[in-house]
């Protein structure tokens, strides 16, 4: 399993029914989306028990603002060495989705 794998949804879910519905009825306050002031409307995304490591997950624009609908994703390793951020072009699911998504 790895790190993004919650992101492409392959593989299998372990999570139980009974765990998403006691996720979605007390709200963690580390989980909600808190906006960066100054970044026009970037959101950094936390997502519920991450594993090992501390993961940030920055989404901005819309694909409903653009004709393409496509969501630019990309995953850049944070560490001591110098390391290339990887890159895809994913369809968008919804109209909600994001026009860029970037982990760390």
């Amino acid at each position: 399993m790895g790190i993004l794998s919650w992101f492409f949804n392959k593989g299998n879910n372990s999570t139980t029914k009974k765990e998403e519905s006691v996720r979605t009825t007390k709200p963690d306050p580390k989980t909600e989306s808190v906006g960066a002031p100054g970044m026009n409307g970037a959101v950094e995304v936390r997502r519920p028990d991450p594993p090992a490591v501390d993961v940030s997950v920055f989404e901005f624009g819309s694909v409903a603002a653009s004709a393409d609908k496509v969501t630019l994703a990309g995953y850049c390793p944070v560490s001591e060495e110098l390391e290339p951020c990887r890159w895809e072009i994913l369809s968008a699911s919804g109209s909600d989705a994001p026009q860029f998504r970037v982990v760390f």
